[in-house]
């Protein structure tokens, strides 16, 4: 079976105490940083009946019960759900399935050994590949259309520190890539090992592991879909990109840039795009990245960040810059920006010469600095929008802080804290350390009492 998996759920207001068991002794489940969730992996799992588990705040366990169906190649995986809780609990569980693929996958075998770049060529458009278990060597591959390149379990291609790149698009456009090792490739700076060429549309890269390479992991363009992958430990960036409708959804991106080799005011850290609309980032555990942990920085349109938690990054959680308009929704964004103290550049979640966007619903804990605005004396040529500081709204968000500031900054006269610019924040709650100024406005680090005077948070709670 190809790497597949659903979801088991439990009610978030009752599993903040959580320990996810295992199947008959087999660990199902994948670690995605939600203490409420956990994902099952079904290629570690056989037909049949299955009961999985959690104990919740260390006595009550909570069961789930699914049958996993054997199925044709005409259809997707069947199962069904139910649970039941071994004590009077008052937790609660769901489970939804979301499976790309649960059937063993008839293609071309490709062998370690062979080349992966013959096999394409021999094959028409629209041909499913298997990447036998083993290590593949200095491979490099650019799909036909349509083409779906899965891996078996144990498949792993090494570009040995040599090779650029193990895909790249040349065109080629709906190509999938699933359940792959790929690492020790080659690629320059802002180039990706899979990557985008001449016009490469609506890519599925997913369930891959991708690590250990030079340049960025993966370089996505219009209407690539980057789904439940473990990217880590690659020189630059995990994930790059320029395009529109992109979606980055459930993979982990964790210790990019991690030997410093790229600066991060530049473009190390977690993931970084550039020139896209409709970009939607989500359910993503970002961490321990050396610079940004999510970045859009420069002519970035219709943005959305949700759901992803965000910790230890070493710059800005969240970071939107020289860009349009945004919505960053139900992110968790803990310990980041210890690495970047300038103004409040150390926040959670940095709002930067980018108007119209809205950040609410987050829970944003002891960063370097809490929700932070700059608005600095900058142009960029053929922007879609002017790149200022307007209309920001912060509300509904949970901000702890210890150390640095929520709020806005500038350098220039422009009029930042006017009501013409609108840049409020709201119905926040606050819970603060034993400081007393813990907000920029105006130029001036200010209390609590100084903020409101302003005009800030007047509906807002502090603890």
């Amino acid at each position: 079976m190809t790497e597949s998996n659903f979801y088991v759920f439990l009610s978030p207001e009752q599993a903040l105490s959580v320990t996810w068991n295992t199947d008959n002794g087999v660990r199902v489940y994948v670690d995605d940083g939600y203490p409420w969730r956990e994902r099952i992996r079904l290629s570690e799992l056989g037909l049949g009946t299955h009961t999985i588990s959690a104990t919740v705040a260390g006595s009550a366990v909570v069961t789930a019960t699914f049958t996993l169906a054997s199925v044709s190649s005409s259809t997707s995986s069947s199962t069904s759900t139910s649970s039941s809780s071994s004590t009077s609990s008052s937790s609660s569980t769901s489970s939804s399935t979301s499976t790309s693929s649960s059937v063993p996958v008839d293609g071309v075998a490709v062998f370690p050994g062979e080349s992966i770049q013959a096999a394409v060529d021999a094959y028409p458009v629209g041909t499913t590949f298997v990447i036998k278990a083993g290590v593949h060597r200095r491979q490099s591959v650019m799909p036909k259309d349509g083409d779906v390149f899965v891996g078996e379990s144990g498949a792993v291609l090494s570009g040995e520190g040599v090779t650029e790149f193990a895909f790249g698009g040349k065109g080629a456009e709906g190509v999938t890539i699933r359940g792959l090792v790929i690492e020790k490739y080659a690629s320059e700076l802002q180039a990706g090992v899979v990557r985008n060429v001449s016009g490469s549309y609506d890519w599925l890269i997913e369930g891959n592991e991708i690590r250990f390479n030079q340049g960025i992991g993966v370089k996505s363009a219009s209407g690539w879909r980057i789904v439940g992958n473990y990217i880590h430990h690659n020189e630059q960036l995990g994930l790059g990109g320029a395009g529109s409708n992109m979606v980055i959804d459930g993979n982990e991106i964790a210790f990019n840039n991690a030997e410093k080799t790229v600066n991060p005011f530049w473009g190390g850290g977690g993931a970084k795009w550039v020139h896209s609309t409709g970009l939607v980032v989500r359910n993503n555990y970002v961490h321990d990245n050396y610079g940004p942990g999510l970045w859009t920085d420069g002519y970035n349109v219709n943005t959305l960040y949700e759901g992803n938690v965000v910790v230890d990054n070493w710059h800005a959680g969240i970071k939107h810059e020289v860009s349009c308009d945004a919505v960053i929704r139900n992110n968790t964004v803990e310990g980041n920006g210890f690495g970047n103290d300038g103004w409040v550049a150390g926040a959670g979640i940095l709002i930067a010469n980018s108007p119209d966007v809205q950040v609410y619903g987050n829970t944003v804990r002891y960063n370097n600095d809490g929700v932070g605005g700059v608005h600095a004396d900058r142009t960029l040529s053929d922007s879609p929008c002017p790149v200022v500081l307007k209309n920001l709204s912060v509300h509904d968000n949970v901000i702890a802080m210890n150390v640095g500031q929520t709020g806005v900054v500038t350098n220039t006269s422009d009029p930042v804290f006017s009501d013409q610019w609108n840049n409020r924040f709201d119905h926040n709650t606050y819970v603060l350390g034993s400081g007393d100024q813990y907000y920029r406005w105006a130029g001036a680090t200010v209390t609590t009492d100084q903020w409101k005077a302003y005009g800030q948070d007047p509906h807002s709670t502090w603890k």
